[in-house]
């Protein structure tokens, strides 16, 4: 598959994972305004926040390295990456 078709499928599966990023961090961030004493809350919230917003930056930083002529698996890998980083929240969710 050629760059472009990577990046808009790719822009469109992290713009898929953009609501309920946007629906964890809101809870998160619920959870850390009740419980502002602990650290950990407040941690876990700034970990589920940066999601939406790795939802975001992925897309326009894999545009920009296509436009500089990055390798199409460089472009793959920053499109996959909020996955991943997904992944690793709902492994630390369910581990801690």
């Amino acid at each position: 598959m050629n760059a472009p078709k990577w990046w808009w499928v790719g822009g469109i599966l992290d713009l898929l994972l953009l609501l309920p990023a946007g629906y964890m961090a809101a809870e998160a961030v619920d959870v850390a305004r009740q419980n502002s004493d602990s650290l950990f809350a407040v941690a876990v919230a700034a970990l589920f926040f940066a999601l939406p917003v790795f939802c975001i930056a992925a897309p326009l930083a894999a545009w920009r390295a296509h436009r500089r002529g990055r390798a199409t698996f460089h472009l793959a890998t920053l499109l996959a990456a909020p996955w991943i980083y997904a992944v690793f929240l709902l492994f630390f969710l369910f581990t801690a």
